[in-house]
């Protein structure tokens, strides 16, 4: 069957390919292929020639030959030393502020270690030699402790050499002992040591587990020894572990003491009546006894230097009357102008 061709809508018909003709031979290829032989090898081809160099220019500068330097006349022995000394005069002269700089510190430094030399020597020498020996100490101020404990408490030996003795080491030797209060300790070249003393001044007792001295300055400094001074005023009435473990309570106490000598000394009553005990009574305050027969005095607590006045004016007035109390209050706190006294 015939189909119906739509137009617009069916196959375009393709046209047929035309074939490509073959290509023609080339008619002289043709002609060197048959004329040339079959046996023979293509003729090779002729090396080039070189070519020749170009011929220089004609119009190139010729260098001009090098004139000959005349030769130099020998100089003699003479002048070159003078050259010599020339030469080394100029590079002087433009170095001179560096080579003085460098004289100066090499001087420097050679007296530097002729100094530090010398005082080798010399500290060897003083070191070693008999006539540095200690020969002899010379105390001053010392008038409870012995000569001879305050050499042997400096550690100062006869024989020893001044300078290997250190004088703090020895001032600090003599200040741990309880009677030096200060120390001074210096040389006397070329075979002396001076050692000058301050020492304490005991103006108590204080009784605890056992009788210590006390100094004015309020400090327990040694336990009462054989030979030390008894005849003081002994300080009762002190709870001693309360006296060891407080440093406050300690420092009052010591304190209040030496603060109520010196007023009674400062009333006039030291060389009348000599105060042969302080007791601390508690709250009632502070009592003394005074005298060869142990005088009771009571002054309480605060106001000692008034209170000690009014006890002048009343052993005064009692002496003009040929009596004796047994024992004087001065602790009236109503009325502390009031004095009680008890005769024997």
């Amino acid at each position: 069957m015939n189909r119906r061709r739509t137009s617009g809508t069916g196959r375009k018909r393709l046209a047929p390919k035309k074939k490509k003709a073959p290509p023609k031979k080339r008619p002289t290829a043709k002609r060197s292929a048959s004329k040339r032989p079959a046996n023979k090898s293509p003729a090779k081809k002729a090396p080039r020639k070189a070519a020749s160099p170009k011929p220089r220019a004609q119009n190139r500068r010729r260098l001009a030959p090098k004139k000959a330097k005349p030769a130099k006349a020998e100089r003699s022995w003479g002048e070159r030393m003078a050259g010599a000394r020339e030469q080394v005069g100029a590079w002087i002269n433009r170095r001179r502020g560096l080579l003085e700089r460098a004289g100066q510190a090499a001087l420097l430094g050679l007296a530097v270690a002729a100094v530090v030399w010398v005082a080798d020597q010399t500290v060897g020498y003083a070191r070693t030699a008999d006539a540095f020996a200690i020969r002899e100490v010379v105390i001053e101020g010392n008038h409870r402790v012995e000569a001879i404990d305050v050499r042997r408490a400096a550690g100062l030996q006869a024989g020893s050499n001044i300078f290997e003795v250190s004088m703090e080491d020895a001032r600090d030797r003599l200040l741990q002992h309880p009677w030096v209060k200060e120390a001074t300790v210096f040389r006397k070249l070329p075979n002396r040591v001076r050692v000058e003393l301050v020492e304490r001044t005991p103006v108590a007792l204080v009784a605890l587990d056992q009788l210590y001295l006390v100094s004015e300055e309020g400090v327990v400094f040694k336990r009462l020894g054989v030979d030390d001074p008894a005849d003081l005023p002994v300080v009762t009435g002190i709870a001693s572990e309360r006296f060891y473990d407080d440093f406050d309570y300690r420092k009052a106490v010591l304190l209040r003491s030496m603060a109520l000598l010196q007023d009674y000394e400062g009333a006039g009553l030291a060389e009348l009546e000599p105060v042969s005990e302080i007791h601390f009574e508690g709250s009632t305050g502070i009592e003394l006894f005074v005298g060869d027969d142990g005088m009771h005095v009571r002054v309480g607590n605060g106001q000692h230097r008034n209170k000690l006045r009014r006890l002048r004016q009343v052993l005064e007035r009692l002496t003009r009357e040929k009596a004796r109390p047994a024992y004087v209050y001065l602790d009236n706190v109503r009325s502390p102008e009031r004095v009680t006294v008890r005769l024997h």
